[in-house]
C-alpha cells in the first residue's frame, strides 16, 4: 500500500544517506588533513618559522639554509651591504663543498636563531631571507670554480696572500689587502698568560713527538707580509701558526710570545686566520657607502661575481 511504499522509500533514504555521508569522509577527511596542514605551512610562514619564496631555480630548503649559514657567520646588527657579501660568500661556501663532496658550512637551526634573537626572530628572520634574495643565486669563481670565500672577524691591520702559507695553492684572489682600520677594533688585540707548566702540557699534548721542556723551546720562525706566523718550532717539531693557534686556542696566529714575571705571555692580535674578508673592514665600507659588490671585488681581487653554474 501506499504507506508501506513510503516507509520503504523512507529506509532506502536512510541507507543512502549513511552512504553519502561515509562517502565524503572518505574523500574529504583526506582534503581536510591537507588544509590543516597547508594552515601550519601558512603560520610558520607568517610567523617566520618556514622558508620564504625563494628566487626562480632556487628551493626553499636550499634558501633556508643559506639564511641558516648566514645567521650563524654574521649579526643581524651589521650593515645591509655588509650581509649582502655574506649572503654570497655563504652560497659560494655552500655549492662548493656540495660540488666537491666535504662538509657543508654550518648553519643555525630554526630553533637556534629563536633562541638567539627571542622576539625579533621573525623580523631578523625575513630581513636576511630578503638579504639572500637580493643576491640571487650570485656566487664567487675564479675561471668558472668555486672560490675558497674565506672570511674572518678582525684582521691584524692587514688580510693574508694564501701563496705565503701554502705556496701551492692556487689561490691569487686571496691577497694580502690593507684593513688599516681593524687596529682600533673591539677584538683586534688580545692577552693571554700562562703558567709555565700548564703552557708545557698543553704543548705535549697536541704534539706528543715534540720533546720540548721549557718555554724557550717554543721559538717563532717567519712570519707573511701581514704579521702571522707561517713556521715556528716547538721543540724538534716543525709546524705553522694556524696549527699552534688551534692547538693552542689562540685568537689568531699573528702572535708573539715572551716569559714575563714567571708566566708565558702571548699576545695576539686579530680574530680569526685572516684570510679573506675582514667582517670588520666590510662593515667600515658598507658605512662608508660602498656596495657589497665593491666590497667583494676588494677582498677576492680577480674574482668574477656572477650567477652560480646550473650544476651545483
Amino acid at each position: 500500500n501506499g504507506q508501506g511504499d513510503f516507509f520503504m522509500r523512507e529506509k532506502i533514504q536512510r541507507k543512502i544517506d549513511k552512504l553519502l555521508s561515509l562517502l565524503i569522509i572518505v574523500l574529504f577527511v583526506p582534503l581536510f588533513i591537507l588544509i590543516v596542514s597547508r594552515r601550519v605551512q601558512l603560520e610558520e610562514l607568517l610567523y617566520g618559522t618556514a622558508s620564504v619564496m625563494a628566487e626562480e631555480g632556487v628551493s626553499d630548503e636550499e634558501t633556508e639554509q643559506i639564511i641558516g649559514i648566514v645567521a650563524k657567520e654574521i649579526n643581524t646588527s651589521a650593515s645591509r651591504e655588509a650581509i649582502l657579501a655574506q649572503c654570497v660568500i655563504a652560497r659560494t661556501n655552500l655549492y662548493d663543498a656540495r660540488m666537491r663532496g666535504i662538509e657543508e658550512p654550518k648553519a643555525l637551526r630554526t630553533d637556534e636563531m629563536k633562541e638567539l634573537w627571542g622576539d625579533d626572530f621573525k623580523e631578523n628572520y625575513e630581513y636576511l631571507a630578503e638579504c639572500v634574495r637580493s643576491t640571487g643565486q650570485q656566487v664567487l669563481l675564479w675561471e668558472g670554480e668555486y672560490i675558497y670565500a674565506a672570511y674572518h672577524a678582525v684582521s691584524a691591520g692587514s688580510t693574508r696572500a694564501m701563496s705565503e702559507l701554502y705556496p701551492e695553492a692556487v689561490m691569487p684572489y686571496l691577497q694580502a689587502k690593507g684593513c688599516e682600520q681593524d687596529a682600533v677594533a673591539e677584538n683586534y688585540l688580545s692577552v693571554l698568560y700562562w703558567e709555565p707548566e700548564e703552557f708545557l702540557k698543553r704543548c705535549k699534548e697536541n704534539f706528543p713527538e715534540s720533546t720540548v721542556s721549557a718555554p724557550a723551546e717554543v721559538v717563532i720562525e717567519r712570519r707573511d707580509t701581514a704579521g702571522y706566523v707561517t713556521a715556528m718550532k716547538i721543540g724538534t717539531v716543525s709546524c705553522d701558526g694556524e696549527k699552534f693557534r688551534e692547538a693552542m686556542g689562540l685568537p689568531s696566529s699573528c702572535f708573539a710570545m715572551a716569559e714575563i714575571d714567571g708566566k708565558v705571555r702571548i699576545v695576539t692580535k686579530g680574530l680569526g686566520h685572516g684570510f679573506g674578508l675582514s667582517q670588520n673592514t666590510a662593515e667600515l665600507m658598507a658605512k662608508e657607502g660602498k656596495s657589497y659588490e665593491e666590497i667583494l671585488a676588494y677582498f677576492f681581487p680577480g674574482a668574477e661575481l656572477a650567477v652560480a653554474p646550473e650544476e651545483k
